[in-house]
């Protein structure tokens, strides 16, 4: 009876010991974070480029997905794949990598796809991408009187694309001003003129101009600048090299410098004196 009860215990023991460790493992597994991943194409110019960035939901919070490594590949439809390279978030939670080499091919359509493997914090991650190959040219007519920014929006064959919308902004040092009454759809021709009403001041008179396609489904983000020098020239009103109270320490006025010194050199005379006279009294008075 007595064994019966022990061999009981140990089989209870024992049980308990695996789902514990079942328990453990499971918790364990648990842990990892899923992070989700959204990946835009840009294209600048000639310059093509993946913008990715990455969150993951803690304590019912987004939180940017620091550390986490991707895997960049272009996929073909024989399902082939091409290594692009590797990129790493940032603190922010975000990324990007030039893929110019892979639009080295002659194709209409790409296709892209981000991956994770899984690590000690984030789970597998897979994202795709598609896009299409447009075109995006812009320049400036009328010279100076008559300002106008005209933009043209053709597909891989060179044909026009109608009623797409297309935005024109002023480059600024903060963030893009928009430009016109916008907003504007290409007509027949692919083509959009954004006439030039206000001038703006630029150094020089240089004024930078931006064509967008801003975040398209098909295209993504395609961006062409037109660089002018329409703008009224900004005349510099900085005092910033002259000798004045707000100026840097090493430009204070002459006389900042020289009557403070002075002053502080005589009240140092004034006390050496008194010292010395104060020493001639002491000695005086020993003899």
């Amino acid at each position: 009876m007595k064994n019966n009860i022990t061999n009981s215990k140990l089989i209870i023991v024992i049980v308990c010991t695996i789902f514990m460790s079942f328990f453990s493992i499971t918790a364990n597994a648990q842990k990892k974070l899923k992070a989700r991943v959204k990946v835009s194409f840009v294209k600048v110019g000639d310059v093509n480029t993946l913008n990715i960035s990455g969150k993951y939901k803690e304590h019912r919070k987004y939180k940017p997905a620091k550390g986490l490594t991707l895997d960049i590949y272009q996929t073909f439809e024989n399902d082939s794949i091409d290594f692009l390279g590797k990129v790493t978030l940032n603190k922010t939670g975000k990324a990007k990598i030039n893929v110019d080499k892979a639009f080295k091919n002659t194709l209409e359509d790409y296709s892209f796809k981000v991956t994770h493997k899984g690590s000690k914090k984030f789970k597998k991650v897979s994202k795709s991408l598609s896009v299409k190959v447009a075109n995006l040219t812009a320049e400036l007519k009328g010279g100076r009187k008559n300002p106008v920014i005209s933009a043209t929006f053709t597909d891989a064959q060179n044909k026009p694309l109608k009623d797409v919308e297309l935005k024109v902004n002023l480059q600024r040092l903060f963030s893009p001003l928009p430009i016109g009454e916008g907003p504007y759809f290409t007509d027949k021709d692919g083509t959009i003129n954004v006439p030039i009403t206000v001038k703006m001041p630029g150094i020089d008179g240089k004024l930078n101009y931006e064509v967008v396609l801003d975040d398209s489904d098909d295209y993504g983000t395609i961006k062409t600048v037109v660089n002018t020098n329409i703008g009224s020239v900004i005349k510099d009103l900085s005092t910033f090299d002259q000798r004045t109270m707000w100026s840097p320490p090493r430009k204070a006025p002459w006389a900042d410098l020289i009557i403070p010194n002075m002053l502080i050199f005589g009240i140092w005379i004034t006390l050496f004196y008194l010292i010395f006279n104060l020493y001639k009294i002491s000695k005086q008075k020993n003899v």
